[in-house]
């Protein structure tokens, strides 16, 4: 709206006072902002939210400023009763709305981010990508890929919520295989996209699953299940020493570990037990395997196919503990799922020529149920720590009036979003519209009349800073009368229509 205009509705409501009559409510605004207006019965109770926090082409302009219609009904959609009922409501204006961080889940950097709350199983490709299956925040089963230089490549939804985290993931150079409740679902491993409809697998879930570009194998029992692709058609099966509950396939060799053991297999009919004491095994560069100890100390390291014990990787005192790792077939490189009662962490190690470990990347999700603030920092956890559940504010002078108002603000989540709103349930100003929201919290901004909020959806924390909270002007929309049942008001038409 230009200058002129504003200064003419403003001279209008200083000449004609806010009223509603006939088939309309008009009101004056000062300036130019979004609008919310609410009618209230005699009480101070919303009866109906008009408008929430609209654009200013929401409205007709007449003589006495802004107009619009109430239909008699309150926001169930009954016809509220008879009486005199009241309509006010507020102009924001230059309120801003500033999304600072993402705290307690390294995965989420982006808006268009998955918010993961647990990773279910990954796999480690060639260049340094990994997919995820993973559990999303809404309890989906999430597909993905993520790359370090450029983040998630695609996301697919494989199972709705609430989804088992019992999945299984494997690879080959050109498909993502996912075992979920006794079906098998074939993914494109560039785009995502689903390259069948998924195949039903035997009755009892696999315990492990691996990969080659023609064959797809499957441990139940002591027993492994070669699947021919792209067809997904069993093959003759092969007797497995030990029910293995780890297993990986490379250049036509299969390895496994069951019970603290390690087998290796390089003609896919026969095994060799290795005097390796192991959880999770991954064949490695030039007839090596990497795997995660089982001897007590909790490390992650390299053997040769003879057995030998070539270099070990010991897990740091009160570190996350190694659960599944995924080495590189050309490089000492590996990638290694690691987790604590608080705590879920994915790392990228490699080993210079110098034999120095490095970290090249990780992400961690930490637990975070309880966040809010402790002494003006964020924690993820802060049971104990009071956290108000609204703030009040002074306003600036209204034009309209002169007057200087306070204002109270208290969060409101739904399905809607995340939004400020008056105790009586006026919205004022929306946060974010991230659904499934579990918990948000809010504490003073260093600055005047600003508010920092946390909100979390169980895996994800995400903090705004919200500023100009004193440029919120209070409107007067006047008073309006519903009459007795005999009036047409009752049928639901608009007041005075």
């Amino acid at each position: 709206m230009n200058r002129i205009a504003i200064l003419f509705l403003t001279l209008l409501a200083l000449l004609h006072p806010a009223q509603a009559e006939g088939d309309d409510i008009a009101f004056a605004v000062p300036s130019s902002g979004r609008i919310t207006l609410g009618v209230f019965d005699k009480t101070g109770k919303l009866v109906r939210t008009l408008h929430a926090m609209d654009e200013e082409d929401a409205f007709r302009v007449g003589l006495n400023g802004y107009i619009t219609k109430w239909d008699g009904l309150d926001d169930a959609g009954n016809q509220a009763p008879a009486g005199h009922y009241h309509v006010r409501g507020y102009l924001i204006e230059d309120v801003t709305v500033d999304g600072v961080a993402y705290h307690f889940n390294d995965w989420m950097t982006g808006d268009d981010d998955p918010s993961i709350r647990h990773v279910v199983d990954f796999a480690f490709l060639p260049g340094g990508d990994v997919l995820l299956l993973a559990i999303s925040a809404d309890g989906s089963l999430l597909a993905t890929r993520y790359s370090p230089e450029s983040g998630f490549v695609w996301v697919r939804v494989v199972a709705p919520s609430p989804a088992p985290d019992t999945g299984k993931l494997t690879t080959n150079p050109t498909t993502a295989f996912i075992q979920n409740v006794g079906s098998c679902i074939l993914l494109d491993i560039n785009s995502g996209t689903p390259l069948s409809t998924p195949t039903l697998l035997p009755a009892q879930a696999p315990n492990a699953i691996a990969a080659l570009p023609s064959t797809l194998f499957t441990s139940v029992e002591k027993t492994i299940t070669p699947f021919s692709l792209p067809s997904i058609q069993p093959q003759t099966s092969i007797s497995a020493p030990a029910a293995f509950t780890s297993l990986d396939a490379n250049n036509g060799i299969l390895a496994g570990c069951a019970d603290g053991s390690v087998w290796i297999s390089e003609d896919l009919k026969t095994f060799q037990t290795l005097p390796i004491s192991a959880r999770c095994v991954s064949l490695g560069a030039e007839r090596t395997f990497w795997y995660i100890s089982t001897n007590g100390t909790e490390a992650v390291a390299q053997a040769h196919f003879n057995g030998e014990i070539l270099r070990e990787l010991e897990r740091e005192p009160n570190s996350p503990q190694p659960q599944k790792i995924q080495s590189s077939r050309t490089s000492d490189t590996f990638a290694v799922l690691e987790t604590a009662p608080d705590q879920e962490r994915l790392r990228v190690i490699s080993r210079n020529p110098n034999g120095e470990w490095t970290v090249e990347w990780e992400k961690s999700i930490r637990e975070s149920k309880s966040f809010g603030y402790v002494e003006s920092g964020v924690s993820a956890q802060a049971p104990e720590t009071p956290q108000p559940d609204s703030l009040r504010f002074r306003l600036e002078e209204n034009p309209l009036t002169g007057d200087k108002q306070e204002l109270t603000l208290g969060v409101v989540f739904d399905e809607k979003g995340t939004r400020l709103s008056t105790p009586d349930g006026l919205p004022l100003v929306t946060i974010s519209t991230r659904s499934a929201i579990k918990r948000v919290v809010m504490r003073r901004g260093e600055t005047p009349n600003s508010i920092h909020l946390l909100q979390g959806d169980g895996a994800t924390v995400e903090e705004f800073h919200i500023h100009g909270l004193e440029k919120i002007i209070p409107l007067n929309a006047g008073g309006i009368d519903i009459g007795n049942p005999s009036s047409p008001i009752r049928d639901g038409s608009p007041i005075g229509g």
